[in-house]
């Protein structure tokens, strides 16, 4: 496998603003931005039942996770990982235990999963500094199993008698979080009676103790749980930009906002593109890049402290008509939402990462630097309103990036491929220049994941493969950009991933390769 050897350098063009382009509208300072983020922003969420898959254990981690673990941290990013989802439901801790044991019926139903001391002490092959949510059983660690999951005053009665269990235990974490620690609700957005969402819980007292730290929402706009709903999964659906943010506004902010009016913060505590494990064809194609960057900078905009992206496998129980199985003899049915598949199977073949990994990229370089607050751009004229969308982001009050999404689905049989020119020298005018990295592939379908490329290198195995490519934009540029691909572009040099460590030794601007062509449908020309 190579690693990433010179920089190409592209000027995004060489000709002045034309009337064709389009002028974006970027406010110069952060009126009506998000708040601060952090590089923390972007995170993760992993079905315990399937943790060691995912990372193996204390003496045997597995290797490609955390090579691409290591892909996020080094651009900047720290991504909270919350071990958590249906299965924590039904999760024991047993003192005596050894590697996780999942305990399953004939067609591979988890109903418990045993973890011994190995599972806490495995967290410790994370980078260092990596924070954990570390969720706890509530649904049958009890003698009433079957009452209602959200009784407030269980939750109360639970959490104040394992704080102060905590506290015996460690002075350290009395110090450190207090009595602030408890994420509440991590509810579902599906229709159901039981009302423990955080708009329900809140006015219902759930934070009387003042025990809260952060609320906690999922969500899930597309599923394929069952035949009607699965219908819905495609790709132009789940890309279609317009009803991402409907379902946003209407199914999260509600609750999102009764958070932050309480004073607490709040977080997406898991979401993916499509519930039950995923659509074959459709989330394990190049549109998850596209759609993970969409809705992930949607919730930035709309204030969440924290958006942890899912990962697993098949659950039998979820559904007993839905898309996806187990592989043969109950081997898991990995996620086909995953940013990979941490194993070889006989369902998904060899592991490998999936095309929705260089998402991750995209994100840790967009909220490298702490403090970054982010706004949702106005739609300029001449662009398809359901499929387009732009980010400004700022430091300390200044313009430091922004984020193009052309989300139209250009498809490998498509007669035109939808692209959009923007005129940005207005922007680039102080700073005499600016820079860009593009997430892209051949096509929105695309599997193949040495297809898929961030700045011109793909990740199938964890490692960066070719060489570089990031973009010079001049004065007065034209930002061109596809239908089916993500630019973003940096105007302060200091925050491209990448630029410094490969200029020649004193060359104060120069870079290993000049590169006077622009990347056309994922390839290089004008060497």
């Amino acid at each position: 496998m190579a690693t990433l050897s010179a920089v190409h350098l592209a000027s995004a063009t060489l000709v002045n603003v034309s009337p064709e382009a389009i002028r974006l509208n970027i406010p110069s300072t952060t009126t009506g931005s998000s708040f601060p983020h952090s590089p923390s922003f972007a995170s993760f969420s992993f079905e315990p039942a399937f943790w060691v898959k995912f990372f193996g254990n204390a003496t045997s981690p597995n290797p490609l996770t955390f090579e691409l673990l290591s892909r996020i941290t080094e651009r900047g990013g720290s991504p909270i990982i919350r071990p958590g989802g249906i299965t924590m439901d039904s999760m024991i801790f047993d003192p005596s235990a050894g590697d996780l044991v999942r305990t399953t019926n004939a067609a591979g139903g988890v109903y418990r999963t045993t973890v011994g001391p190995a599972y806490y002490q495995s967290w410790s092959n994370f980078p260092y500094g990596t924070k954990f949510v570390s969720t706890l059983n509530f649904g049958n660690n009890s003698l009433d199993v079957a009452r209602d999951m959200a009784v407030a005053s269980q939750w109360k009665q639970w959490t104040a008698a394992i704080d102060l269990a905590v506290n015996q235990e460690s002075s350290s974490a009395a110090k450190q979080y207090g009595n602030y620690r408890w994420w509440a609700s991590s509810a579902t957005t599906d229709v159901t009676g039981l009302n423990i969402r955080p708009a329900d819980l809140i006015p219902a007292g759930i934070d009387s103790a003042n025990r809260v730290a952060e609320y906690s929402i999922h969500s899930y706009a597309f599923a394929t749980c069952d035949p009607a709903r699965a219908a819905l999964a495609t790709i132009p659906n789940i890309l279609n930009h317009t009803e991402l943010t409907r379902y946003a506004d209407e199914e999260i902010v509600p609750s999102a906002q009764a958070a932050l009016d309480s004073g607490k913060p709040w977080v997406i505590g898991e979401f993916n593109s499509i519930a039950c494990s995923g659509n074959p064809n459709v989330s394990d194609t190049f549109a998850q890049a596209l759609w993970t960057v969409d809705v992930e900078l949607i919730y930035a905009v709309r204030n969440a402290s924290s958006v942890h992206l899912h990962q697993g496998a098949t659950l039998a129980f979820q559904s007993n008509n839905q898309v996806n199985t187990l592989g043969a003899d109950r081997t898991p049915g990995f996620s086909t939402y995953d940013i990979l598949y941490p194993k070889d199977s006989s369902l998904r073949g060899k592991a490998r990462a999936l095309p929705g990994f260089v998402s991750q990229l995209f994100m840790a370089e967009a909220f490298a630097t702490p403090g970054t607050q982010v706004s949702a751009l106005e739609k300029p004229e001449g662009v398809d309103r359901d499929y387009f969308s732009t980010y400004a982001f700022y430091v300390g009050d200044n313009l430091s990036k922004l984020a193009i999404v052309n989300s139209k689905p250009y498809h490998a049989n498509a007669t035109q491929d939808y692209t959009v020119s923007f005129g940005i020298s207005k922007h680039v005018y102080e700073r005499k220049k600016a820079w860009s990295k593009r997430m892209i592939a051949p096509h929105v379908e695309e599997k193949d994941t040495a297809a898929v490329t961030w700045a011109s290198q793909s990740y199938e195995q964890g490692l960066p493969v070719g060489g570089l490519g990031i973009e010079r934009v001049e004065r007065d540029a034209i930002v061109h950009i596809r239908g089916s691909e993500a630019v973003l572009v940096f105007f302060d040099r200091a925050e491209v991933y990448g630029a410094a460590e490969h200029q020649r030794p004193g060359d104060k601007g120069g870079w290993w390769h000049h590169w006077n062509g622009l990347p056309i449908h994922g390839k290089k020309t004008g060497y």
